[in-house]
């Protein structure tokens, strides 16, 4: 309230007061100032009785809730009641408060309060979250964002994106390195994506890029480090000799004899700019680089020493390892720059490759990168491109890259646009399920967890083929690739997916093959799909919390705050009780305000073991403990075979069953439609799949990983065209995408 009457004090102020007397003046600001006190005053009152009227229910002064009273509080946040407003701030901004039994704020009430208190904490040194970090990213109001009230300009902040790993290690690849190269600046953390914009440079990574640069320059001058083979066959590295240079122009330069010429060194000085930035040298640089770089090292170090000092100052540069977009095209009246028609060569191109595309470069040089259709256009020739393939690695090690750099990441499957995989792969998270420690000694035979990454790879890829209704193929459906290794072959026996004895398949390879549909009522999408259960898993036994937390945040747009720091988060050692029944020790108050969040969407997948094996009962042994996993009934205890149990019914003298309780509940969605008790994984995952709530987050991560940021309220036309491309195109994510990279958010800079 204070803030509106502002401006009409101070035009008060300067109209009737411009030759009052000093004392009238002083007497005057008096007054202003009470009532800019009384009006703060009830400006606090109001939002005090909101949260009196909506909590004092259990946060009252009688035994309140948590030794928490909001009775008490004052109307003034700063002061000893700091502590206090900020734990409100964050439990309504949440939505921890009020809880469901409760009855919710009013929303306009809810935003005012929630502005107000930001005003006024930042005013007492409080610092709020930062939005633009991953794991603050479902922060922004959802309703908000898609409402259309919000209708820009949107833009992102001018900005220099550092290149992700995969650009880095494939230009290490490239140049054919031999020697183990760490890409920098790699994101590890178990919030939202690998490749967020926020991440800069410290001393530990430059030390790395150094060395990094120093070695590259070696391998462009003189060649990657030669191979000798061993009287046994076995090959090793030559640290004394190397291979041909693929650059004759830098290796003659580095072995020439006497000073150089001007037209030698503007020569090496270009190739190198055309190699590494993809552009030739203005006249001020091509002087600069001569006579303020090389021609001084040359006179004190020699070619050698010059020429790989050079090489390593370009590929220190800010423009070889970082994207500009800074906004350098035609400037609009409200301020916003579109990008040059050269960054937005590299942006589009980066939305679907590790490279820079030469066409679309060319296209910017021509002139022919100037508007939104020319930006479509190049975009959809990229998308059907003769590139676009799909395939295997040939050969049974297929997991490391093995090919230079010391890439040790898996690449389980090359694509034409191998950004549309990585996505799926960090939103999903199935690729972690190798990283899931299980003893053998837990399962029938050998379980190679790869070979179930690669499977939910063609899932995802034949879906995007396809490419109709994408994500609700994903949430639903129960055809699987199944030991997509074996292209040409029989499937096999494979008892993680529930197939008994081998499944023919039609004799083509890659998407041409049909997938096999699951037995009748087991499975529904990814989530149902052994490769992400076994990554949401613990190493011996589910995890309802880890996948319910997914599911809150990925497909709901909810918050779940990490655990406090002292909580000791452990289950009771009860062999005899299930997993559900242990987890009963989160419904105590304390614990039940974030759980309730998870364990509800968590339970319905319980209808799967850990190695993601559906399952209708538990494996109770005679003296009552429940076996995990009916793997490892049958084989750690030795009791009888897999397959002699399933050919001959369980033995009842070795083991009892418990039904699997599969029942959950939606609730806090934000959708009532959506919310309610579900039976079991697959009515969920159809309910789930039918939300535009759920449809509406799913944008937002997408959004998330090709912008490199957070989406905020000025985005949401952007976001809503993307739902609406979606919609209108019947799911199609190349639509979705089109409309991505067509947007202010895009093409915008401020």
């Amino acid at each position: 309230m204070i803030k509106r009457l502002e401006p009409v004090l101070i035009q008060y102020t300067e109209t009737r007061l411009g030759t009052a007397s000093g004392h009238s003046l002083t007497v005057f600001l008096c007054l202003l100032a009470g009532l800019a006190w009384a009006v703060h005053a009830a400006d606090a009152d109001e939002h005090l009785q909101v949260l009196r009227d909506s909590c004092a229910g259990c946060h009252g002064r009688a035994d309140p809730e948590a030794g928490f009273s909001v009775t008490g509080l004052s109307t003034s946040v700063a002061g000893a009641d700091l502590e206090g407003w900020q734990k409100i701030r964050e439990m309504v901004s949440l939505g921890d408060m009020p809880p469901p039994d409760a009855g919710p704020i009013a929303v306009e009430q809810k935003k005012q309060l929630l502005k107000w208190l930001d005003s006024e904490l930042t005013a007492a040194g409080y610092e709020l979250p930062d939005l633009s970090l991953p794991q603050n990213g479902n922060r922004v109001d959802h309703d908000a964002l898609f409402s259309g009230e919000h209708i820009g300009p949107a833009y992102t902040s001018s900005r220099l994106w550092r290149i992700s790993p995969e650009i880095y290690l494939r230009f290490a690849a490239t140049i054919d390195m031999a020697r183990k190269l760490n890409a920098p600046l790699t994101s590890t953390g178990d919030h939202g994506f690998r490749d967020y914009s926020y991440l800069y440079a410290d001393q530990a990574a430059i030390r790395t890029l150094m060395q990094n640069c120093k070695r590259a320059a070696a391998t462009l001058v003189y060649g990657r480090v030669a191979r000798v083979k061993n009287k046994s066959g076995s090959a090793r590295r030559n640290p004394g000799g190397r291979e041909n240079s693929r650059h004759p122009l830098f290796r003659s330069f580095a072995v020439g004899q006497g000073p150089p010429g001007e037209s030698e060194l503007n020569a090496v000085i270009a190739y190198a700019f055309e190699f590494l930035l993809e552009r030739p040298p203005t006249k001020l640089e091509l002087a600069r680089y001569r006579d303020e770089f090389l021609t001084p090292n040359l006179e004190l170090a020699g070619r050698d020493a010059a020429l790989t000092g050079f090489l390593t100052t370009m590929m220190m540069s800010p423009e070889f390892l970082f994207r500009m977009e800074v906004g350098l095209g035609r400037v609009l009246p409200d301020g916003r720059r579109w990008l040059s028609p050269r960054e937005v060569a590299y942006a589009v191109s980066y939305t679907l490759f590790d490279y820079l595309d030469a066409q679309i470069l060319k296209a910017a040089e021509e002139g022919k990168l100037a508007t939104r259709a020319d930006v479509e256009r190049e975009f959809r020739r990229m998308l059907t491109s003769s590139d676009r393939r799909v395939r295997a690695p040939a050969g049974k090690n297929f997991w490391p890259t093995g090919k230079g750099a010391g890439i040790t990441s898996p690449r389980l499957m090359e694509t034409g646009h191998p950004r549309l995989l990585r996505f799926f792969r960090q939103y999903f998270g199935y690729v972690a399920a190798p990283d899931v420690f299980k003893d053998d000694s837990r399962h029938d035979g050998k379980l190679n967890a790869w070979d179930l990454v690669r499977d939910a790879d063609w899932f995802v890829l034949r879906a995007l083929k396809d490419d109709r209704n994408v994500l609700k193929v994903l949430l639903t459906s129960d055809r699987y690739f199944v030991n997509s290794r074996a292209n040409r072959k029989p499937i096999r026996e494979n008892r993680v997916y529930n197939l008994d004895g081998p499944v023919e398949r039609p004799d083509q390879g890659g998407l041409s093959q049909v997938p096999i549909a699951m037995p009748e009522g087991q499975r529904a999408g990814m989530l149902t799909h052994p490769a992400w259960l076994v990554a949401h898993s613990g190493n011996f036994e589910t995890d309802p919390v880890r996948r319910g937390r997914w599911i809150r945040e990925k497909l709901l747009a909810g918050i779940v705050p990490d655990i406090p720091i002292g909580v000791a988060a452990q289950l009771p050692d009860e062999p005899k009780q299930t997993l559900r029944q242990r987890f009963a020790i989160v419904n105590r108050s304390e614990c039940w305000r974030c759980h309730r969040k998870m364990n509800p969407l968590g339970n319905p997948l319980e209808a799967y073991d850990d190695f993601g094996r559906y399952r209708t009962d538990h494996l109770v042994t005679q003296d009552d403990h429940v076996i995990a996993s009916e793997f490892e009934a049958y084989s750690r205890l030795r009791k009888v075979t897999w397959r002699d149990s399933h050919s001959r019914g369980h033995p009842e003298e070795e083991f009892r069953s418990r039904p699997v309780d599969v029942s959950g509940e939606i609730t806090g969605s934000g959708d009532a439609e959506l919310d309610g008790k579900v039976d079991g994984p697959v009515q969920m995952m159809h309910r789930l799949a039918a939300s535009p709530r759920v449809r509406q987050c799913f944008v937002r991560h997408v959004f998330r990983f090709w912008m490199g940021r957070n989406e905020t309220l000025p985005d949401s036309p952007t976001l809503i065209a993307m739902d609406s491309a979606y919609v209108k195109s019947g799911g199609s994510f190349q639509e979705l995408m089109v409309a991505l990279v067509t947007s202010d958010s895009f093409l915008l800079r401020k």
